[in-house]
């Protein structure tokens, strides 16, 4: 019998397993700048950060997954829109390719829709992120302010409509762009 993954919005002291998780889950991706644990100390306490969607996936009681949904607007000439930025996702090796990410994923965005969020811009591997509904981004008169290949680029609409006349550039914490 398959084990269940359990997903629950982050707590205080879970920091360290979280650190753990996205190190290990990026160890050997050779694309990785193998600091995605760095930003999300950076953004943890700032204005982009909301509790509710930094969520972690255990599988009997052990924690194997994480991802992370912060604040970004799509700016506009006059026009402002909230967004999110999704990153990192993270699951250990031994649990990849088990359901893990898939269910992060989906509850992340089951939550932010919760929330009334309305989109989720995400730089990623196009193999993964449209079977959850993403799009690629350059179907919107969006822009992201740093140069990615167009099909890692994507945009998911929580809602129909969401993306209706929004137009601009991405704008991230500052905390997610530093290095």
């Amino acid at each position: 019998m398959k084990a269940a993954i359990a997903v629950r919005a982050e707590c205080p002291g879970d920091a360290p397993a979280i650190l753990e998780i996205v190190v290990r889950a990026y160890a050997n991706v050779i694309y990785s700048d193998h600091r995605e644990h760095l930003m999300i100390e950076r953004l943890r306490g700032t204005a982009a950060w909301i509790p509710p969607l930094s969520l972690l996936a255990e599988v009997g009681g052990r924690a194997v997954g994480h991802i992370l949904l912060t604040k970004g607007d799509i700016c506009g000439s006059g026009s402002w829109n909230e967004s999110l930025a999704l990153a990192p996702l993270s699951v250990v090796p031994d649990y990849q390719s088990r359901g893990v990410g898939k269910r992060l994923v989906e509850s992340a965005c089951q939550k932010a829709l919760e929330l009334g969020f309305g989109t989720i811009v995400l730089v990623g591997l196009p193999s993964y992120y449209p079977r959850y509904g993403f799009e690629p981004l350059s179907r919107y008169p969006i822009t992201l302010p740093f140069d990615a290949p167009d099909e890692n680029c994507m945009v998911l609409p929580l809602r129909p409509g969401a993306l209706d006349g929004v137009a601009g550039v991405v704008k991230y914490a500052k905390e997610w762009l530093e290095h």
